[in-house]
């Protein structure tokens, strides 16, 4: 107990200190001193709005095709006898130049056997022309000669009612008379089917020049032709094969006089190119070149290595259907002599399935206000005002490129815009602006289309 008191009473000074110690920093602490509030800035990169031409453009990658593709395929049946030397994948060829033939001699057969048909018919077309002449001489005389009976039996029937002659004699007159004219009838029978012999004869001739046609046609069949300028893809045939329209294509060549490549546009990309207020009757304008109608540009670009080649292409026509996944639309153009002008290691030839970028320019709009896309949020366009504060102002946009936006109403040319991404971004905020030149430079070579 002792113990526990004697702990106790030393606890006690402890304490006294302590509030002593408490009291003294009391006395000599001073108030605190209230400093004024400062306005806090945000720095942000800035640009004026330009007015200017702008060219809509856009590019957008596809593969190369040739303008061209021919399957040849045997419309005769035979063995191949003859193959072109260069008959062979990646060979090129020249229009007209012969590729294969297949043996022509039962073609050659059928030939002469339809121009000896022919021949026979004719023959048999003249003989009925003589024959029905020969009628007709005939006829007369048959028809004189009834004349005649008929005369002598008129004579014979008043010298019958004169009682000079019998009537047997005159019945025997009776009887010629009738077979004189029944001979005349039979010779007009006989002449009128003539003509339904002829019409036979000819239908025949008809007939057998159909199939001297037909046997001449397939005797060029034998030979088959290169159609166009152009680079052998497939070859599936040999010398002394027997082929038929049964083997599919034995040789597949493309075109290189044109090429095409086909790219997907987005269709509210391909909106901003096209804005024409003239109205286009697709169906009527099937003559005419798209692009000039659409008044849409284009140009085919590779890059390879650090420069880029270009080749000058035009619009040729859009795809048959919009891809319903991607609501793209193709849009297909065409270069011509994609082969030309190749310079080995520097220029290559447009080939089948080179990987490219197409750029596509619209008409230019004249004298309008542009930004950067990145400058606009929602349809709002952040605006540096007088005092340098931040003022949210809502603007109507008339088209939209891969990186500017052409506005149409709420921005004038000469008021500042703020670039940088500002989170929050509060109306009447101060700024500290900050011109951002290379990014306006950058603008004004994109909406010119000078972009590569």
């Amino acid at each position: 107990m002792k113990k526990h008191r004697l702990k106790r009473l030393l606890i006690i000074p402890a304490i006294l200190i302590g509030v002593g110690i408490f009291v003294i920093q009391k006395k000599n602490s001073s108030k605190p001193v209230q400093l004024p509030v400062a306005e806090r800035t945000t720095t942000v990169r800035v640009i004026s709005v330009p007015q200017s031409d702008v060219v809509p453009h856009l590019t957008a990658t596809g593969n190369v095709q040739p303008g061209k593709v021919w399957s040849a395929v045997a419309q005769v049946s035979g063995k191949v006898i003859e193959m072109h030397p260069r008959l062979e994948k990646g060979e090129l060829i020249r229009a007209g130049e012969v590729l294969l033939k297949i043996d022509p001699s039962d073609y050659e057969l059928a030939i002469v056997q339809a121009e000896t048909a022919i021949e026979s018919t004719r023959v048999q077309l003249s003989q009925i022309e003589v024959q029905e002449q020969n009628a007709q001489a005939s006829l007369q005389i048959e028809q004189q000669a009834l004349k005649i009976t008929e005369g002598e039996l008129q004579r014979k029937e008043k010298l019958l009612a004169n009682k000079t002659v019998s009537y047997s004699e005159y019945e025997k007159e009776q009887r010629v008379y009738l077979q004189q004219k029944q001979s005349v009838q039979s010779q007009l029978n006989s002449i009128s089917l003539y003509p339904i012999e002829r019409k036979k004869l000819q239908a025949e001739l008809a007939k057998l020049e159909a199939q001297l046609a037909a046997a001449k046609l397939n005797l060029e069949r034998t030979t088959v032709t290169m159609p166009f300028n152009g680079r052998i893809s497939k070859v599936a045939v040999e010398y002394q094969q027997l082929v038929n329209d049964r083997l599919g294509a034995m040789i597949v060549a493309d075109g290189i006089d044109t090429a095409e490549v086909a790219v997907q546009i987005p269709m509210g990309r391909l909106g901003g190119l096209i804005h024409s207020m003239e109205v286009v009757n697709v169906a009527e304008a099937a003559d005419v070149e798209l692009g000039k109608k659409l008044g849409l540009t284009a140009r085919v670009l590779l890059q390879q290595g650090d420069h880029s080649i270009e080749w000058d292409a035009t619009v040729e026509r859009l795809s048959d259907e919009l891809d319903p996944r991607t609501r793209t639309v193709g849009v297909i153009v065409e270069v011509d002599q994609p082969y030309a002008r190749v310079q080995p290691g520097k220029r290559p030839p447009l080939v089948k399935g080179l990987f490219v970028n197409v750029e596509l320019k619209g008409s230019p709009y004249r004298d309008v206000i542009v930004i950067p896309l990145s400058a606009l949020h929602d349809q709002m366009v952040y605006v540096v005002d007088a005092e340098k504060r931040l003022q949210r102002r809502p603007v109507t946009t008339a088209a939209r490129g891969a990186d500017y936006v052409i506005i149409k109403d709420g921005l004038k040319a000469g008021e500042q815009i703020v670039l940088s991404d500002l989170a929050p971004a509060i109306d009447g905020m101060l700024l500290e602006i900050v011109d951002d030149e290379e990014t306006l430079q950058q603008l004004l070579v994109s909406v010119k289309g000078d972009s590569k």
